[in-house]
């Protein structure tokens, strides 16, 4: 049966953003949710980390989902909560589907507490200026987002994404929407349900109307191909 706006839509944004990612979805979702990153204990894993997010939703029958890391933390979510589907946007199921750079990386974890992060965060101002704004508007978002981000959620999700080694157990659908310019979770690695031509790694910013119709046609029809049955995929024109 379709979905409705009875039914909960959660979803999660990427590492160092936040809600504001998905703004173009919560426009066209009034009833979309997209909860705020809790603070992590710092060898606290992604099952652990998705448990006590569960706790705090009491959705009930619900649509979850994210962007990026968010979808991967969404994955260990379906494990705690009534997920009725999944929806990836431009993330991964698996971590055999990371990059290559990322699993190259993993033997350096260690060094992740020593990013200094908040410098990071100062060398980005320039770019959150408003005038800087009328140029890049799009660079300016992701600035804006990375200035705000909490450095401990910053270096967990990081480690979390290294050290990530086994597939989660998801009982419902998996819908993937991925784009095919997406060179932080190449599209090579992947295999998605749908392909946005042209899509980068922030598809629910550049291509939000893609991907507004992507999660419509999970929450009313239930008809997008295949989901993660292993067939082909479908590009989005």
């Amino acid at each position: 049966m379709p979905a409705d706006t009875n039914t909960p839509l959660i979803l999660l944004s990427g590492l160092a953003a936040d809600g504001r990612i998905l703004t173009p979805q919560k426009v066209r979702f009034r009833w979309l949710h997209c909860p705020a990153w809790l603070p992590p204990d710092r060898d606290e894993s992604i099952d652990e980390y998705a448990k006590r997010l569960a706790d705090t939703l009491d959705a009930g029958p619900c649509i979850i989902g994210g962007a990026s890391f968010g979808g991967i933390v969404a994955l260990h979510l379906a494990r705690h909560v009534d997920a009725q589907a999944v929806i990836l946007i431009g993330s991964i199921k698996s971590p055999s589907q990371l990059p290559v750079y990322a699993r190259c990386a993993r033997p350096f974890r260690f060094l992740i507490p020593f990013i200094p992060i908040r410098f990071l965060q100062w060398l980005t101002r320039p770019m959150t200026a408003k005038r800087f704004k009328r140029f890049a508007p799009f660079a300016y978002g992701l600035a804006c987002q990375f200035r705000d981000s909490d450095p401990r959620i910053f270096r967990w999700s990081l480690s979390r994404i290294l050290d990530w080694s086994s597939d989660p157990v998801v009982s419902c659908p998996i819908y993937h929407l991925h784009g095919d310019r997406d060179w932080t979770l190449p599209l090579r690695y992947t295999d998605p349900d749908r392909i946005v031509a042209g899509g980068g790694h922030v598809i629910s910013l550049t291509h939000p109307a893609d991907v507004n119709d992507f999660i419509r046609h999970v929450l009313y029809h239930k008809d997008v191909d295949n989901p993660h049955d292993g067939n082909a995929s479908q590009q989005i024109r």
